[in-house]
């Protein structure tokens, strides 16, 4: 059975290629919702997305919606530079956590399984001057949250709870256990 990425992100093709020999990647094309609970948000998009691609191409279709919460605020993607600074700024010397939600769908048989993957991730303290240098890197651009744990913002990280893979865009082990389900031998 063929696998489908319902998306383009280049850190999810990168972690679904540490389980999966082969797959497509077919971009989605619908709109992340923008109100409810951060869990059902990400919950919701996934679905929307894995639905999305289902709808077009026969196969194991996975879709993937990750963001950032903040006291319960969510930080998304900046939409600039200054955006980014204030999102990093709100997140030095604290905790935030990490939500991504996954969704796959067997086409042949219409099965879909569902789940929310949760990280919990502490920053140091920041100074005005780490972080201007770390914006200056461009690393933030399409990045909820504003920061890449796998790239340069690592320094930024005094503690993990949880799944670094989930902080990257996909938590390969609670996809693995998915797959799984759906009896792909992953």
């Amino acid at each position: 059975m063929k696998i489908v990425l319902a998306s383009a992100s280049p850190r999810r093709v990168e972690l679904l290629r540490r389980i999966v020999d082969t797959f497509d990647v077919v971009p989605s094309g619908v709109e992340e919702p923008t109100r409810g609970r951060p869990s059902r948000r990400v919950l919701e998009a996934a679905q929307a997305k894995a639905r999305d691609v289902a709808a077009r191409i026969e196969g194991i279709v996975i879709g993937a919606d990750t963001i950032v919460v903040d006291r319960r605020s969510i930080l998304g993607k900046p939409s600039s530079r200054d955006e980014a600074a204030r999102m990093l700024s709100r997140l030095s010397g604290r905790e935030h956590e990490v939500l991504t939600g996954l969704c796959v769908i067997a086409t042949h048989c219409g099965d879909e399984r569902t789940a929310v993957e949760r990280t919990n991730v502490r920053f140091r303290s920041l100074s005005e001057r780490e972080i201007a240098s770390y914006l200056d890197c461009g690393e933030y651009a399409d990045k909820a949250g504003a920061y890449a744990i796998q790239g340069r913002a690592s320094v930024f990280v005094e503690r993990i709870c949880g799944d670094y893979t989930n902080v990257m865009g996909l938590p390969v082990c609670r996809l693995a256990l998915l797959l799984r389900e759906l009896g792909v031998d992953v």
